[in-house]
């Protein structure tokens, strides 16, 4: 049998036994006293790659959405600016140009932003990739939606496997982030081709998004529906934060298994 002797400068030296070595397919070196057994194949060692590649999916996604976050803080510091009387309508026709480019750049974030071809922010494949945690083979079933974004559009549903048996995953929504989401009921209704455009109340031409700041009494009110914007971004920004987290945990709880099962193929013994 195998033995060690204490250490007075050290820890006990761990062996495996022969029997051990050969069912993991290892040979002991002569003189060695500690076979290295982290390149030991571990039967119920996790891949570690699925919840890193879904840390990936979720910075990148949290990252477009900080994006989102910087043009609509501009769009409010824009509108406070327009609905300050000292502000002529000249002045506020060129401000409108800026809001009208800026509401351009969600569309375009939220139709463009990808992650291995996967749109994160569109709804246009919302009823294939949204889906509930049963249809995901989860069991219990559940996936956490704060009540901020109860009525929310999801744009997709991710499934992360972080175990090493059936049915140990983790799920979350990600939702909408368009400008139809973040403004919802507020955008306008596009003109017919060939029809006249309409015009405000003021004789001028009406603006083509949901935030009009070409009066002080309309960019007063645009302001209220940035800020319901800017929560619905953040409240999505946190949910995300919070299931990054609980995906880190899962990493360590999994590396922790990893090596009490590397401990359990150990034997100590001392003289």
């Amino acid at each position: 049998m195998s033995e060690t002797t204490p250490n007075s400068k050290g820890p006990a030296k761990v062996q495996l036994s022969p029997e051990r070595l050969a069912s993991l397919g290892l040979t002991s070196a002569p003189g060695a006293t500690t076979p290295d057994v982290s390149a030991a194949p571990l039967e119920k060692r996790v891949d570690v790659r699925s919840p890193s590649a879904a840390l990936d999916f979720i910075r990148t996604t949290e990252g477009h959405l900080g994006e989102l976050t910087g043009v609509l803080q501009r769009m409010r510091v824009l509108s406070i600016q327009s609905a300050n009387g000292t502000y002529s309508e000249e002045d506020r026709s060129a401000i409108q140009i800026e809001v009208d480019q800026l509401t351009d750049e969600i569309a375009r974030v939220a139709d463009q932003a990808d992650f291995n071809k996967m749109k994160l922010l569109s709804d246009a494949s919302a009823e294939a990739n949204v889906q509930a945690a049963d249809e995901l083979g989860m069991m219990p079933a559940k996936i956490n939606t704060p009540a901020s974004l109860a009525n929310a559009q999801a744009s997709w549903t991710l499934r992360v496997h972080v175990g090493a048996n059936t049915n140990e995953a983790l799920a979350v929504n990600i939702f909408a982030a368009g400008v139809q989401h973040l403004f919802a009921g507020e955008a306008a209704t596009p003109a017919d081709q060939g029809a006249a455009a309409p015009a405000d109340q003021q004789g001028g031409v009406a603006v083509a998004g949901p935030v009009n700041v070409l009066t002080a009494i309309d960019a007063n009110s645009s302001i209220a529906k940035i800020d319901v914007a800017i929560r619905t971004v953040t409240a999505q920004r946190s949910n995300l934060g919070a299931f990054s987290n609980r995906l880190e945990s899962a990493i360590r709880s999994n590396d922790y298994g990893v090596e009490n099962l590397t401990a359990s193929d150990t034997r100590i013994e001392r003289a």
